[in-house]
């Protein structure tokens, strides 16, 4: 059942509804440290343009991160396909 947490980030808290209260706390802890560096690195910059460049980042990073599974399920697929090969042989 979902239940409702409250949360900090970057200064201003929200209110959520979660499934898992751990993990949202993990990905909102993490959330609030990334865009409190880039706050560093890029003062007097709007919460929504941190918040902006935080989320191409994070989108960027899911995107490689599915890419290299992609190429592990291929090449796991080669090595079944190779070793299927093998056993058919003999």
């Amino acid at each position: 059942m979902a239940e409702s947490v409250k949360l900090t980030i970057l200064g201003t808290e929200y209110s959520l509804r979660t499934n898992d209260e751990e993990l949202l706390r993990e990905l909102a802890a993490e959330l609030d440290s990334e865009l409190k560096d880039l706050q560093q690195k890029l003062p007097g910059k709007p919460p929504t343009t941190l918040a902006v460049l935080t989320a191409l980042n994070t989108s960027e990073q899911h995107a490689h991160a599915q890419m290299n599974e992609l190429r592990e399920i291929e090449r796991l697929a080669g090595e079944i396909e190779n070793l299927c090969e093998v056993l058919e042989a003999k």
